[in-house]
């Protein structure tokens, strides 16, 4: 009798494993023949394209990448690829996309910001952006006001999307990227920088002096200098030498 009793309760377990297993397999199908529908069903096929976020890059630029995808369903498609070709612009640092049903797909562009222009040896300019990656120009115009600093790289060691590994141009985008920083409203007011003995100096956009940065109470530095060069009447080939604590240093224009 015990027997009995041990064998009907392992047969309705049994049952009751046959029965969830089976409950959960039409589930499984219901729910795939379901998400199939919506993939293939002609409500879904993406239509329209939209963009934010980009500045510099040509809409028609990113249109041309999105194009291949207009009519597929939107459901089924292949988001991580469109972003992949999207990211291979040199300008383009991150981006986002979202799906609106019905047929709309959205990009959200996050762009690398130019920070200076770099002159070849050839005389060309080349944006790049605060951490020394070239980036690619789109039109020959430059449309982009930015202080300019000269190097002895060429047109052939410029590549759109790759880091310059230069120590001059490392000094200018540090400094560069401190007055943008501290005194961003300066940075308007720099036309270009260069190089002497390892040490940067900027050329005001305004009068054409040369200015060496001070490596401390920078903000104070460049406002007490525009104090001087507006009541002082410094000549423009002059050097003024910020780096003295609380003093603005007028010298000679020999370099």
């Amino acid at each position: 009798m015990e027997l009995n009793k041990g064998t009907r309760k392992r047969r309705g377990n049994s049952r009751y494993y046959l029965f969830f297993f089976i409950a959960l397999s039409v589930v499984a199908l219901l729910g795939t023949s379901i998400w199939y529908g919506f993939t293939h069903i002609d409500l879904f096929t993406l239509q329209k394209v939209s963009l934010t976020g980009n500045e510099a890059i040509p809409d028609t630029l990113i249109y041309n990448i999105t194009k291949p995808y207009l009519g597929m369903n939107l459901l089924a498609m292949p988001t991580a690829e469109i972003k992949a070709k999207v990211l291979t612009l040199s300008r383009v640092k991150s981006v986002k996309l979202h799906k609106r049903l019905p047929a709309t797909l959205k990009l959200n562009i996050n762009e690398r910001k130019a920070a200076i222009y770099i002159k070849t040896i050839e005389g060309d300019l080349h944006p790049v952006d605060a951490e020394g990656i070239v980036l690619m120009k789109y039109s020959p115009i430059y449309r982009e006001d930015m202080p300019i600093y000269s190097t002895y790289l060429n047109n052939h060691q410029i590549k759109p999307g790759y880091k310059l590994k230069n120590e001059g141009l490392q000094k200018v985008l540090q400094l560069h990227q401190r007055i943008a920083k501290e005194v961003p409203a300066f940075l308007t007011q720099i036309s270009e920088y260069y190089l002497i003995d390892k040490t940067v100096y900027m050329i005001d956009a305004k009068t054409g002096t040369r200015i060496i940065p001070a490596q401390e109470d920078l903000t104070k530095q460049l406002s007490r200098y525009q104090f001087v060069q507006e009541n002082g009447n410094i000549n423009k080939n002059s050097v003024v030498d910020l780096r003295y604590k609380n003093q603005v240093v007028v010298k000679a224009g020999n370099k």
